[in-house]
């Protein structure tokens, strides 16, 4: 079911977490998840997600189903990959119906307007090369699947109609919200940069969501040595869109 006032979210630190943890041998954060373009790959908009069938095509993955379908250490070279502790907590109230950068701001508690049916976590840190520097959290999370089209459609016209940022709380604030060119992978995708941060701090952060079936991939990277062109890097979403689909037909 769709909320309409969001408070159930992921821990708001993640961003501070995953920012100690880029580039070391310990990539673990907590979570709540190219060039530039459109903010969808395949277009996606609410009422046709609405008027979908509920539970209609594949059936969730179960939380079993998720932790065999993450990356793990060893399945991408380059990358220091970990586990995260997750976590519920309680996130400013953002009401749905009347803001329309609700869905993008809750993206930064790794929250969708739609609740999991699982999630599980990942944090990865790269080790060498362009990698170095950056860090990225993966949340996978399993959804009926009109529910899954229903939450990256909110996501898509949140990101469309929010370019100059929103207001969380008088601490915690993003400028700006800029669409990036999405990954050809999955049944649909969204992808954008913030500008911005807590307590005034102006740190650029990217976040890809992309679905496949009745999953959504949330994506999460900062980039301290590049932080104004910060991108999720392409490998990293390819090996988990490939590892998940391949789950999930095994």
């Amino acid at each position: 079911m769709v909320r309409n006032v969001w408070g159930r979210a992921a821990v708001a630190s993640v961003m501070l977490a995953l920012m100690a943890g880029c580039g070391s041998s310990e990539g673990a954060a907590e979570l709540g998840a190219g060039a530039e373009g459109s903010a969808v790959a395949e277009s996606a908009s609410p009422s046709a997600a609405v008027s979908a069938v509920a539970g209609a095509g594949s059936e969730p993955l179960t939380e079993a189903q998720l932790t065999k379908a993450q990356l793990e250490q060893g399945d991408l070279e380059g990358y220091n990959i970990t586990a995260v502790a997750s976590t519920d907590t309680e996130a400013p109230p953002i009401d749905a119906d009347d803001d329309v950068c609700a869905a993008v701001s809750m993206m930064m508690f790794f929250s969708l307007s739609v609740d999991p049916e699982a999630r599980v976590g990942r944090s990865m840190s790269g080790t060498s090369g362009d990698t170095a520097g950056t860090g990225t959290s993966v949340l996978l999370a399993s959804y009926q699947e009109a529910e899954a089209k229903q939450g990256i459609a909110d996501l898509a016209s949140s990101v469309e109609g929010c370019p100059d940022g929103f207001e969380v709380t008088e601490d915690l604030k993003a400028s700006a919200v800029k669409s990036l060119d999405t990954p050809d992978v999955g049944d649909e995708a969204v992808a954008f940069r913030l500008s911005g941060g807590m307590l005034g701090a102006d740190t650029p952060t990217a976040y890809t969501v992309v679905r496949s079936g009745s999953t959504l991939a949330v994506f999460f990277t900062v980039d301290m040595t590049d932080p104004k062109t910060v991108t999720v890097p392409d490998e990293v979403v390819t090996a988990q869109i490939a590892k998940l689909e391949k789950t999930t037909t095994s």
